[in-house]
C-alpha cells in the first residue's frame, strides 16, 4: 500500500472501510442507532466507515501524510504561551479526525508531550501501532503507573495529553453529551486540581481541501475548576464535553461512533443510567 500513489491508497482505505462496515453487520447497526440518537441529520454509517478506513491508511502512510498536517498559527501561539508559563501544560483532546497524525505532527514540530493511552494490548495490530507511534516520536503512557508519571511530568513543567471523549472504566462522573449523560473519566479534572498546569483543548480534523489542521483553544478561566463538594457548577469536563459535541457535529464522519460513549461500567455511578438507552431505543423505532 505504501508503494501506491497516496491518492490511490486513500481511496483503497475508504473502500476497505465501507466493506468492513458491510461485513460487521452488528457493529454497523449499533453505529446507525447511535448516529440517529445523537444527530438530527446524521451521516450514513457507510460514510463513517469510509472515513475510518481512510484514517487507518493515512496513519499507515504516515511518512507521506504527517508532513502535510498543519498546526495553525493560533495553535502555535497558544502552545508557546502555555509553555512560557513553565507550570506544565495539560492537554485535553478527543478522537476526532486523525489524532494519530496530530500527535506525530506535534512531536515533529518540537512539542514534547506524553499522552495517556489505554491499557496496552498484545495483538499484532496493537504491537504495530506501538512501534509506529514510537517511530513517529509519540510517547504514550499507560493508565495506573502512567498516572504517577503524569503528575511528575506536570510538576516538572512538561506537557501531558488525555482523551476526554470515551468511557474507559476509570473513575468517572456523568456529563451530558448529545442530550444524554455519559460516564466521563475525571482524570483530567483531578490532574488539573492537583497541579497548576495550563489547560488547553487541542483537536484536529480533515478540512474539505483534504488537509489535517491542528487547533488549540484555551479553556475559559471560569471553567478551569469545579466548585468544592461537586456543586452544580460547570467544571472543565462540562465545558470540554460541550465543545467536543460541537466539533463532532461539525465533522460527524470523523468521530469514532463505534465506541459506545454512553456505556456504564460496573462501579460507575449515574443518576440517569437509563437515559442513553431510552434514547437509543427511541432511535430504533
Amino acid at each position: 500500500m505504501r508503494r501506491l500513489p497516496l491518492r490511490v491508497s486513500l481511496l483503497f482505505g475508504a473502500g476497505l472501510g465501507r466493506l468492513i462496515g458491510l461485513c460487521a453487520y452488528g457493529e454497523n447497526a449499533r453505529m446507525a442507532v447511535r448516529l440517529r440518537a445523537a444527530l438530527d441529520t446524521p451521516p450514513t454509517p457507510s460514510a463513517c466507515w469510509a472515513d475510518l478506513g481512510r484514517r487507518f491508511v493515512e496513519f499507515a502512510c504516515a511518512e507521506k501524510v504527517a508532513p502535510t498536517v498543519e498546526i495553525t498559527t493560533t495553535a502555535q501561539a497558544r502552545f508557546a504561551a502555555a509553555a512560557a508559563q513553565n507550570k506544565g501544560v495539560l492537554i485535553a483532546t478527543l478522537h476526532l479526525g486523525n489524532w494519530e497524525l496530530m500527535a506525530a505532527a506535534l512531536s515533529a514540530h518540537g512539542i514534547d508531550f506524553a499522552a495517556v493511552g489505554a491499557r496496552p494490548k498484545h495483538s499484532p495490530l496493537h504491537r504495530w501501532l506501538g512501534l509506529t507511534r514510537a517511530t513517529l516520536g509519540v510517547n504514550v503512557l499507560s493508565p495506573g503507573g502512567g498516572a504517577r508519571e503524569a503528575k511528575v511530568r506536570l510538576g516538572e513543567g512538561g506537557t501531558l495529553a488525555l482523551f476526554i471523549d470515551q468511557a474507559t472504566g476509570e473513575r468517572a462522573r456523568p456529563v451530558r453529551f448529545f442530550h444524554a449523560p455519559a460516564p466521563t473519566p475525571t482524570t483530567y479534572e483531578r490532574l488539573l486540581a492537583l497541579s497548576d498546569a495550563c489547560p488547553l483543548l487541542v483537536w484536529t480534523a480533515r478540512d474539505p481541501d483534504g488537509v489535517h489542521r491542528v487547533h488549540a483553544e484555551d479553556i475559559p478561566a471560569a471553567h478551569r475548576h469545579r466548585a468544592p463538594g461537586g456543586a452544580p457548577v460547570e467544571g472543565p469536563l462540562d465545558w470540554l464535553t460541550g465543545r467536543a459535541e460541537s466539533l463532532i457535529r461539525a465533522y460527524p464522519t470523523q468521530w469514532v461512533w463505534l465506541h459506545d460513549r454512553w456505556r456504564h461500567h460496573p462501579g460507575e455511578k449515574s443518576t440517569e443510567r437509563g437515559a442513553p438507552r431510552r434514547r437509543e431505543a427511541q432511535a430504533r423505532d
